[in-house]
Formats: C-alpha cells, sequence, structure tokens
C-alpha cells in the first residue's frame, strides 16, 4: 500500500469494490504532485452537503469527486493499461476540470459495457458542456438500447437514485436557462438525455429490459 501514498483514497471509493483492484493498477497512470481532488462529492451543493442523496450503483454506495485535475497520460502509458482499468481512468478523469478531457473520457465510458460506469455519465448530464450533452443523447436514445444489460444497469441506477437523478435534471434545467435559452428546454441535449433515461426506466417491461445486471 505504500506506493500509494500521495494518493486520495476518494479516487478508490469512486468506484464499487468489483473493480478496485484494477483501480489500484490504474492510479499509476495518475500524476501525484499538484494535482489535487476536490473532497466533495458529485451530489454536493455549496455547504448543504447533508441535504443531498447518496449514490448506489447496484446497491453498493459510490463516493464520486466533484472534480480532479490530474493531465491526461502520455498515449504509451495510457495504452499499457487493460481495457477495464482505461475505464476506470476514465471514469476519473470524466471528472476533469478540463472540459475536453471530461469529453475525451466519456467517449471510452460509452464504448464500455461496464454497469458501474452508469453515475459518472449521468452527471455530466448535469453539467454544461453543450457538446458533451449531445454525445449522451445519441447514446442514451440510439446505442444504449443495442446493449440490454447496459441498458438495464442504466434502469436500475434511474430507479435507485430517484433523488440524485432529480437533482441532475434541476442542474440541467438550471444550465440550460443559461446557456441553451435559445433553445426550448427539451431540445437542450442534457435534459433531453435525462428525460429519455426516465422514460426507459418507465417502460423498461414494455422494452423487455433484462430484471437483473
Amino acid at each position: 500500500m505504500d506506493d500509494f501514498q500521495g494518493y486520495d483514497p476518494l479516487l478508490l471509493r469512486a468506484v464499487p469494490s468489483s473493480a478496485r483492484a484494477d483501480a489500484y493498477v490504474a492510479l499509476r497512470s495518475l500524476g501525484r504532485e499538484g494535482s489535487p481532488t476536490r473532497s466533495d462529492l458529485i451530489q454536493d451543493t455549496y455547504a448543504r452537503v447533508a441535504y443531498y442523496p447518496e449514490i448506489y450503483v447496484a446497491g453498493e454506495l459510490v463516493q464520486i469527486p466533484t472534480r480532479i485535475y490530474y493531465p491526461w497520460p502520455q498515449d504509451e502509458q495510457f495504452d499499457g493499461l487493460s481495457a477495464s482499468e482505461r475505464v476506470i481512468f476514465a471514469a476519473w478523469m470524466s471528472r476533469n476540470g478540463d472540459g475536453r478531457i471530461r469529453q475525451r473520457a466519456l467517449r471510452i465510458l460509452l464504448d464500455s459495457e461496464l454497469p458501474w460506469t452508469v453515475p459518472f455519465v449521468v452527471q455530466l448530464c448535469a453539467e454544461y458542456v453543450f457538446q458533451i450533452g449531445q454525445d449522451i443523447l445519441q447514446f442514451v436514445t440510439v446505442n444504449l438500447r443495442e446493449k440490454p444489460h447496459l441498458l438495464a444497469a442504466y434502469v436500475q441506477f434511474t430507479n435507485d437514485n430517484p433523488d440524485f437523478m432529480a437533482l441532475c435534471t434541476q442542474r440541467a434545467t438550471s444550465y440550460w436557462a443559461i446557456y441553451g435559452w435559445q433553445l426550448k428546454k427539451d431540445d437542450y441535449p442534457q435534459f433531453a438525455a435525462l428525460r429519455a433515461l426516465a422514460e426507459l426506466a418507465r417502460n423498461s417491461q414494455l422494452l423487455a429490459i433484462p430484471s437483473t445486471i
């Protein structure tokens, strides 16, 4: 464990226990100096931490940081990770302070079928980068239906975390009012993606979505 001194343990708590072994390996791809992780969580707002919901993935609590500030590694370092380790790294980087890095990380997450990636994608609907919202909307309305077990994970997450989903929708609405007011709210991609997920959850039995992940 000494090899991991200097890393924020919150990064490990951001992924479920099933991914923890690969997460230790992925940590080695992160720099240590001058790369802080904010200690607040993605569901926290200002000082009212206690009022906001915990987040569960398949019944397991995860704690995802608001922002990290690690740089993207060199290609040879990233390519040296296994497929699952790259997904973990991308999940962390989806919390990066640079929107271009978040979008790069998101596209890796959207190619994965690991169910624990769901909250990292959903949270990006509660943020403001329009192009990221477009990527998620395309995924939710088109690609996700081709991945029934991942679709089941999104449905379960939506049903298990109603308060968090409501918070994301509130934030998407706020960002629409600031940045997307020239569009109808239903056409703002972040809001539309969340609405589509809610519809999938409501219609899960009609769509014959698997009941277990």
